[in-house]
Protein backbone atom coordinates (compact mmCIF):
# COMPACT_ATOMS: atom_id res chain seq x y z
CA UNK A 1 0.00 0.00 0.00
CA UNK A 2 1.41 3.44 -1.00
CA UNK A 3 1.68 6.41 1.40
CA UNK A 4 -0.83 8.27 -0.76
CA UNK A 5 -3.62 5.95 0.41
CA UNK A 6 -2.69 6.31 4.08
CA UNK A 7 -4.24 8.86 6.35
CA UNK A 8 -1.96 11.42 7.96
CA UNK A 9 -2.13 9.57 11.26
CA UNK A 10 -1.22 6.34 9.54
CA UNK A 11 1.68 8.05 7.76
CA UNK A 12 2.97 9.43 11.07
CA UNK A 13 2.65 6.02 12.70
CA UNK A 14 4.51 4.38 9.82
CA UNK A 15 7.27 7.01 10.05
CA UNK A 16 7.57 6.43 13.81
CA UNK A 17 7.78 2.66 13.30
CA UNK A 18 10.45 3.07 10.60
CA UNK A 19 12.48 5.45 12.78
CA UNK A 20 12.19 3.05 15.73
CA UNK A 21 13.36 0.13 13.57
CA UNK A 22 16.31 2.18 12.33
CA UNK A 23 17.27 3.15 15.92
CA UNK A 24 17.08 -0.45 17.06
CA UNK A 25 19.18 -1.59 14.11
CA UNK A 26 21.70 1.14 14.87
CA UNK A 27 21.86 0.08 18.53
CA UNK A 28 22.43 -3.53 17.52
CA UNK A 29 25.20 -2.43 15.16
CA UNK A 30 26.82 -0.36 17.87
CA UNK A 31 26.53 -3.29 20.27
CA UNK A 32 28.25 -5.60 17.81
CA UNK A 33 30.93 -2.97 17.21
CA UNK A 34 31.56 -2.61 20.95
CA UNK A 35 31.69 -6.38 21.29
CA UNK A 36 34.26 -6.61 18.51
CA UNK A 37 36.31 -3.84 20.10
CA UNK A 38 36.20 -5.59 23.48
CA UNK A 39 37.10 -8.93 21.93
CA UNK A 40 39.85 -7.29 19.93
CA UNK A 41 41.24 -5.67 23.05
CA UNK A 42 41.12 -8.92 24.98
CA UNK A 43 42.78 -10.84 22.18
CA UNK A 44 45.31 -8.05 21.69
CA UNK A 45 46.15 -8.05 25.39
CA UNK A 46 46.46 -11.82 25.32
CA UNK A 47 48.77 -11.50 22.32
CA UNK A 48 50.89 -8.94 24.12
CA UNK A 49 51.08 -11.13 27.21
CA UNK A 50 51.94 -14.16 25.10
CA UNK A 51 54.51 -12.13 23.15
CA UNK A 52 56.04 -10.82 26.35
CA UNK A 53 56.17 -14.35 27.74
CA UNK A 54 57.84 -15.59 24.55
CA UNK A 55 60.39 -12.79 24.63
CA UNK A 56 61.09 -13.38 28.30
CA UNK A 57 61.40 -17.11 27.74
CA UNK A 58 63.76 -16.63 24.79
CA UNK A 59 66.10 -14.28 26.64
CA UNK A 60 69.13 -15.68 28.43
CA UNK A 61 68.71 -16.11 32.15
CA UNK A 62 69.93 -13.01 34.02
CA UNK A 63 73.42 -13.43 35.40
CA UNK A 64 73.46 -12.84 39.13
CA UNK A 65 76.16 -10.73 40.81
CA UNK A 66 79.33 -12.77 41.14
CA UNK A 67 78.25 -15.19 38.41
CA UNK A 68 80.89 -14.17 35.90
CA UNK A 69 84.42 -15.23 34.97
CA UNK A 70 86.94 -13.77 37.40
CA UNK A 71 89.07 -12.33 34.60
CA UNK A 72 86.13 -10.50 32.95
CA UNK A 73 86.19 -7.58 35.37
CA UNK A 74 86.65 -4.83 32.75
CA UNK A 75 83.08 -4.34 31.47
CA UNK A 76 83.02 -8.06 30.68
CA UNK A 77 86.36 -8.04 28.89
CA UNK A 78 89.62 -9.90 29.49
CA UNK A 79 92.61 -7.55 29.60
CA UNK A 80 96.01 -8.73 28.38
CA UNK A 81 98.98 -6.67 29.47
CA UNK A 82 102.75 -6.51 28.99
CA UNK A 83 104.37 -9.92 28.40
CA UNK A 84 100.91 -11.20 27.46
CA UNK A 85 99.81 -11.55 31.06
CA UNK A 86 96.05 -11.89 31.60
CA UNK A 87 95.15 -9.34 34.27
CA UNK A 88 93.46 -10.72 37.36
CA UNK A 89 92.73 -7.39 39.06
CA UNK A 90 92.49 -3.76 37.97
CA UNK A 91 95.80 -3.14 39.71
CA UNK A 92 97.48 -5.38 37.12
CA UNK A 93 96.62 -2.95 34.29
CA UNK A 94 98.92 -0.06 33.40
CA UNK A 95 96.47 2.82 32.90
CA UNK A 96 99.15 4.94 31.16
CA UNK A 97 99.11 2.51 28.24
CA UNK A 98 96.44 2.83 25.49
CA UNK A 99 93.96 -0.04 25.38
CA UNK A 100 92.73 -1.78 22.24
CA UNK A 101 89.15 -2.93 22.90
CA UNK A 102 87.79 -5.67 20.65
CA UNK A 103 84.23 -7.03 20.72
CA UNK A 104 84.32 -10.33 18.85
CA UNK A 105 82.08 -13.26 18.06
CA UNK A 106 83.96 -16.48 17.42
CA UNK A 107 81.48 -17.39 14.68
CA UNK A 108 81.78 -14.01 12.94
CA UNK A 109 83.52 -14.21 9.51
CA UNK A 110 84.41 -10.50 9.65
CA UNK A 111 86.05 -11.07 13.05
CA UNK A 112 88.16 -13.83 11.57
CA UNK A 113 89.04 -11.55 8.64
CA UNK A 114 90.34 -8.99 11.15
CA UNK A 115 91.99 -11.55 13.45
CA UNK A 116 94.21 -13.17 10.80
CA UNK A 117 96.26 -10.17 9.60
CA UNK A 118 95.95 -7.95 12.66
CA UNK A 119 96.22 -10.05 15.80
CA UNK A 120 99.92 -11.00 15.32
CA UNK A 121 100.97 -7.34 15.30
CA UNK A 122 98.58 -6.49 18.16
CA UNK A 123 100.09 -9.31 20.22
CA UNK A 124 103.62 -8.01 19.58
CA UNK A 125 102.62 -4.48 20.61
CA UNK A 126 100.92 -5.76 23.78
CA UNK A 127 103.82 -8.06 24.61
CA UNK A 128 106.18 -5.08 24.40
CA UNK A 129 103.99 -3.12 26.80
CA UNK A 130 102.99 -0.49 24.24
CA UNK A 131 99.25 -1.27 24.42
CA UNK A 132 96.82 -3.29 26.50
CA UNK A 133 94.32 -5.59 24.78
CA UNK A 134 90.78 -5.86 26.15
CA UNK A 135 89.02 -8.78 24.47
CA UNK A 136 85.25 -9.30 24.74
CA UNK A 137 83.86 -12.66 23.53
CA UNK A 138 80.13 -12.14 22.92
CA UNK A 139 77.31 -14.11 21.28
CA UNK A 140 76.12 -11.66 18.64
CA UNK A 141 75.56 -14.46 16.10
CA UNK A 142 73.98 -17.22 18.20
CA UNK A 143 70.92 -16.92 15.97
CA UNK A 144 73.07 -17.81 12.94
CA UNK A 145 73.99 -21.17 14.49
CA UNK A 146 71.88 -24.27 14.87
CA UNK A 147 73.53 -25.09 18.22
CA UNK A 148 74.36 -21.67 19.74
CA UNK A 149 78.02 -21.95 18.87
CA UNK A 150 78.83 -18.30 19.59
CA UNK A 151 77.92 -18.42 23.27
CA UNK A 152 79.44 -21.88 23.79
CA UNK A 153 82.73 -20.90 22.15
CA UNK A 154 82.78 -17.66 24.13
CA UNK A 155 82.19 -19.68 27.27
CA UNK A 156 85.04 -22.05 26.40
CA UNK A 157 87.41 -19.14 25.86
CA UNK A 158 86.48 -17.66 29.23
CA UNK A 159 87.10 -21.03 30.94
CA UNK A 160 90.66 -20.89 29.64
CA UNK A 161 91.06 -17.22 30.58
CA UNK A 162 90.14 -17.96 34.20
CA UNK A 163 92.04 -21.15 34.91
CA UNK A 164 94.75 -21.50 32.23
CA UNK A 165 95.43 -17.90 31.09
CA UNK A 166 98.79 -18.78 29.53
CA UNK A 167 96.84 -20.50 26.73
CA UNK A 168 94.17 -17.82 26.34
CA UNK A 169 95.45 -16.16 23.15
CA UNK A 170 96.48 -19.47 21.59
CA UNK A 171 93.01 -20.87 22.20
CA UNK A 172 91.42 -17.74 20.77
CA UNK A 173 93.43 -18.24 17.57
CA UNK A 174 92.65 -21.97 17.47
CA UNK A 175 88.90 -21.25 17.73
CA UNK A 176 89.11 -18.88 14.77
CA UNK A 177 91.11 -21.42 12.75
CA UNK A 178 88.26 -23.93 13.08
CA UNK A 179 85.43 -21.40 12.75
CA UNK A 180 82.19 -23.03 11.47
CA UNK A 181 80.14 -21.44 8.73
CA UNK A 182 77.13 -19.36 9.63
CA UNK A 183 73.83 -21.30 9.84
CA UNK A 184 75.73 -24.53 10.45
CA UNK A 185 76.33 -26.63 13.55
CA UNK A 186 79.55 -25.62 15.24
CA UNK A 187 81.70 -28.10 17.17
CA UNK A 188 80.01 -29.47 20.27
CA UNK A 189 81.39 -28.88 23.77
CA UNK A 190 83.42 -32.10 23.76
CA UNK A 191 85.11 -30.98 20.54
CA UNK A 192 85.83 -27.56 22.06
CA UNK A 193 87.48 -29.29 25.02
CA UNK A 194 89.47 -31.52 22.65
CA UNK A 195 90.71 -28.44 20.80
CA UNK A 196 91.86 -26.94 24.10
CA UNK A 197 93.82 -30.11 24.79
CA UNK A 198 95.49 -29.81 21.39
CA UNK A 199 96.96 -26.41 22.27
CA UNK A 200 98.21 -27.59 25.67
CA UNK A 201 95.34 -27.17 28.14
CA UNK A 202 95.53 -30.06 30.60
CA UNK A 203 93.77 -28.77 33.73
CA UNK A 204 90.75 -31.00 34.44
CA UNK A 205 88.72 -28.12 35.87
CA UNK A 206 89.26 -26.06 32.72
CA UNK A 207 88.20 -28.92 30.47
CA UNK A 208 85.12 -29.61 32.60
CA UNK A 209 84.21 -25.91 32.42
CA UNK A 210 84.40 -26.09 28.60
CA UNK A 211 82.42 -29.33 28.41
CA UNK A 212 79.69 -27.96 30.67
CA UNK A 213 79.59 -24.55 28.91
CA UNK A 214 79.71 -22.86 32.30
CA UNK A 215 79.75 -19.33 30.93
CA UNK A 216 77.34 -19.68 27.97
CA UNK A 217 74.55 -17.66 29.59
CA UNK A 218 77.11 -15.12 30.72
CA UNK A 219 78.34 -14.73 27.13
CA UNK A 220 74.77 -14.15 25.94
CA UNK A 221 74.33 -11.38 28.48
CA UNK A 222 77.51 -9.61 27.35
CA UNK A 223 76.20 -8.69 23.91
CA UNK A 224 75.32 -4.97 23.83
CA UNK A 225 72.03 -3.94 22.28
CA UNK A 226 72.32 -2.72 18.71
CA UNK A 227 73.26 0.99 18.72
CA UNK A 228 73.60 0.99 22.51
CA UNK A 229 76.78 2.61 23.77
CA UNK A 230 79.60 0.13 24.25
CA UNK A 231 80.22 0.05 28.03
CA UNK A 232 82.92 2.50 29.06
CA UNK A 233 82.83 4.34 25.72
CA UNK A 234 80.65 6.77 23.76
CA UNK A 235 80.71 4.47 20.71
CA UNK A 236 77.38 2.90 19.60
CA UNK A 237 77.55 -0.88 19.16
CA UNK A 238 77.02 -1.79 15.51
CA UNK A 239 78.09 -5.42 15.34
CA UNK A 240 81.25 -7.48 15.33
CA UNK A 241 84.09 -6.91 15.18
CA UNK A 242 83.97 -3.60 17.04
CA UNK A 243 87.52 -2.34 17.53
CA UNK A 244 87.72 0.72 19.74
CA UNK A 245 90.76 2.70 20.80
CA UNK A 246 90.72 6.00 22.68
CA UNK A 247 86.94 6.18 22.22
CA UNK A 248 87.30 5.85 18.44
CA UNK A 249 85.82 3.03 16.34
CA UNK A 250 88.00 1.55 13.62
CA UNK A 251 86.14 1.82 10.31
CA UNK A 252 88.91 0.91 7.87
CA UNK A 253 89.70 -2.24 5.90
CA UNK A 254 89.54 -5.17 8.32
CA UNK A 255 92.10 -7.15 6.34
CA UNK A 256 94.67 -4.37 5.90
CA UNK A 257 97.14 -4.65 8.77
CA UNK A 258 99.14 -1.59 7.66
CA UNK A 259 96.00 0.57 7.56
CA UNK A 260 94.95 -0.59 11.00
CA UNK A 261 98.41 0.06 12.47
CA UNK A 262 98.48 3.57 10.99
CA UNK A 263 95.03 4.29 12.43
CA UNK A 264 96.05 2.86 15.80
CA UNK A 265 99.15 5.02 16.06
CA UNK A 266 97.14 8.06 15.00
CA UNK A 267 94.29 7.79 17.52
CA UNK A 268 96.48 6.50 20.36
CA UNK A 269 100.25 6.72 19.92
CA UNK A 270 102.01 3.84 21.63
CA UNK A 271 103.63 4.43 24.96
CA UNK A 272 107.40 4.76 24.52
CA UNK A 273 109.35 2.52 26.87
Amino acid sequence: MSNEKLTRDQQREAARAKAKAMREAQKKGEGRKKLFIILGSVLGAAGIIAGAFFIAASQPAPVQPGESPSTAFTNGGVTITKDLVVAKTAADIDKTVPTIIIYQDLQCPACRAFEGPNMPQIIELVKAGKYNLELHPISFLDGASVNEYSSRAGSALMCVADTDPAHFLDYNTALYNQQPGENTAGPDNAALAALAKQIGVTDAGTLDCITNANWANWAKNQTPGYKEKVPGTSVPFAGTPSVIVNDQLYAGDLTNAAMFLQWLQTVAPAKSN
